[in-house]
């Protein structure tokens, strides 16, 4: 099973590899700096396990960082030419799998009797992030409004027009992702991931969706879309 996942993975990193080589800008510094930022949010995603001795806010200070990070790469990724984004996202969304198989098959290989544990962790991280996410959503979408109307103030006294600064427009329009994303939009790229998927590598998605689901009804909590 482990060799369908490292396969389907395989052939991401493949994809995004020949874009690149097409191209010939792979050591541009734009690239480099996003290349690099790839290797510092996977680092990330790699060595955060919940630690218990971890407080509250040290935990809140590693979202808020992450988020800081990832908003970055955003910001430079849109930088990028049509195409060497295009890989950039393939890469990113090989790393993204890489990391769920590992929760997913963490979780499915644990007896019965240690498995809430695991799942309890998970949730409480992912519900953190989320909670995280939307913070920073509100604060992003109330500093927008205010550029908004600060653009606005500005273009109608500067030519009598009712038109926001194109700077602004620029900014407001560079606020896009997973966290702005609808649910609609979210559900079609996750059923757009899914579809490079093999049956097994589905089965077992479907599988630790339902024990997830399980525990967090179990818990009072309402499910989520991962």
């Amino acid at each position: 099973m482990k060799s369908i996942w490292i396969f389907s993975l395989s052939g991401i990193a493949i994809a995004g590899g020949l874009i690149i080589w097409s191209m010939g800008s792979s050591e541009t510094p734009e690239w480099k700096e996003v290349q690099q930022l790839q290797k510092e949010i996977r680092t990330s995603m790699e060595s955060d396990p919940e630690q218990s001795s971890e407080s509250e806010a040290d935990k809140e200070s590693r979202e808020n960082l992450r988020w800081e990070k990832m908003a970055e790469y955003r910001k430079k990724l849109n930088a990028l030419p049509e195409k060497l984004q295009k890989a950039a996202k393939e890469q990113m969304g090989g790393m993204f799998v890489s990391r769920m198989e590992q929760r997913i098959d963490l979780v499915l290989s644990l007896p019965p009797e240690e498995r809430d544990e695991e799942l309890d962790k998970q949730i409480d991280e992912w519900d953190r992030r989320i909670a995280t996410w939307e913070k920073r959503k509100q604060e992003e979408n109330t500093k927008a409004r205010s550029e908004n109307s600060d653009g606005q103030a500005e273009s109608g006294s500067g030519n009598g027009g009712g038109k926001p600064a194109e700077s602004t427009k620029k900014k407001s329009s560079g606020r896009r992702g997973w966290m702005n994303a609808s649910k609609e939009q979210r559900d079609t790229w996750r059923r757009d991931l899914l579809s490079r998927t093999t049956p097994e590598q589905r089965a077992k998605w479907h599988e630790y969706r339902r024990l997830m689901d399980e525990r967090r009804k179990e818990r009072g909590l309402s499910t989520r879309s991962f």
